[in-house]
């Protein structure tokens, strides 16, 4: 009797323990978290006068405000028709998108009527979370047609390609937990608020994941809040690493590990007359320029295109 009850009580204090570590999010937002079902047309660009395949797809999105759905862009990208069900409810509502964004990957969606959706609890934005910290990833990922939560681990925050448009490349931070089809759209949530957007994984790899932080997801919005998206802005160069002590003597540079060589300028592009092949960047916006192309925003080593990454058309760098 003595030694079970003495069980029982520290498994219970274990229980405590966990729960006070990783609080649980209120039932309520969990309605915020939405099924996305979308019925696509994709062009047929080889013989553009055929119509073009039908398929669909499921993918997951969440409520940032007042009938404004977040979600990727590749999860609507040819939608012929959109529809959001609730979690716990079997009712289908129409919805359409407002914006796309396919440079980022993300886009807004609104239902045609808000009605039912107007005492649901919307998300709020946090920061880009830490290394080893953990995250929650909420969606409807293939295997059920459930609400999923897991559980994972920053792992990484790099500069990477987007998958969607193959030629993009962002700020996106690194989980071990899988992110499977049906995922992308879903918060990524850490203390109550959204850290970041599921939208792709690593096949070569076991448990790895990838989300949109929300630099990229706060520019998006603030983007499109005069009416129109109006795309990613670039640099328009090339830059090649100065790690070789050899090249830097030729190139008259300290061996200090600053700064790298202009190898191309794209013609027309911001840098275009300003820059020239065979300049050294030493510094964007006051922020030095490591030998590897680095640079240092809010104590992370990213790569310097983040800094045009978080500016529009018409700022200055």
């Amino acid at each position: 009797m003595i030694r079970l009850a003495t069980f029982l009580f520290l498994l219970g204090l274990a229980s405590a323990t966990l729960s006070a570590q990783t609080p649980s999010l209120p039932s309520d937002v969990y309605r915020s978290v939405l099924r996305i079902e979308v019925a696509t047309q994709v062009p047929d660009y080889q013989t553009p006068w055929n119509s073009g395949r039908f398929s669909g797809g499921i993918g997951t999105g969440f409520l940032i405000g007042k009938n404004r759905i977040l979600t990727n862009a590749h999860v609507v990208s040819n939608a012929r028709r959109v529809l959001i069900t609730v979690y716990g409810s079997p009712k289908k509502y129409p919805a359409k998108v407002v914006f796309i964004a396919h440079d980022c990957d993300l886009a807004l969606l609104e239902v045609d009527d808000f009605k039912d959706f107007e005492a649901f609890p919307t998300f709020e934005f946090g920061e880009v979370p830490s290394l080893e910290s953990q995250v929650r990833v909420i969606g409807y990922p293939v295997g059920g047609d459930r609400l999923s939560v897991t559980r994972g681990v920053v792992s990484r925050i790099d500069f990477q390609p987007y998958s969607h448009s193959r030629a993009d490349s962002h700020l996106v931070v690194q989980i071990d937990a899988a992110i499977n089809p049906g995922n992308s759209g879903g918060p990524v949530v850490q203390d109550g608020k959204v850290v970041g957007v599921a939208f792709q994984g690593l096949r070569q790899a076991d448990n790895t994941g990838y989300i949109i932080p929300t630099p990229v997801v706060r520019r998006f919005l603030k983007d499109v809040e005069d009416g129109s998206y109006d795309q990613y802005v670039d640099l328009g160069i090339s830059e090649f690493p100065l790690h070789n002590p050899a090249m830097r003597t030729a190139l008259g540079l300290p061996n200090d590990g600053n700064g790298v060589l202009v190898t191309n300028v794209i013609p027309t592009s911001a840098s275009d007359g300003i820059l020239k092949p065979g300049d050294i960047l030493m510094s964007l916006d006051g922020k030095p320029v490591d030998s590897a192309g680095m640079i240092t925003i809010d104590g992370e080593n990213v790569n310097l295109n983040e800094i045009v990454e978080r500016k529009y058309a018409g700022d200055k760098v």
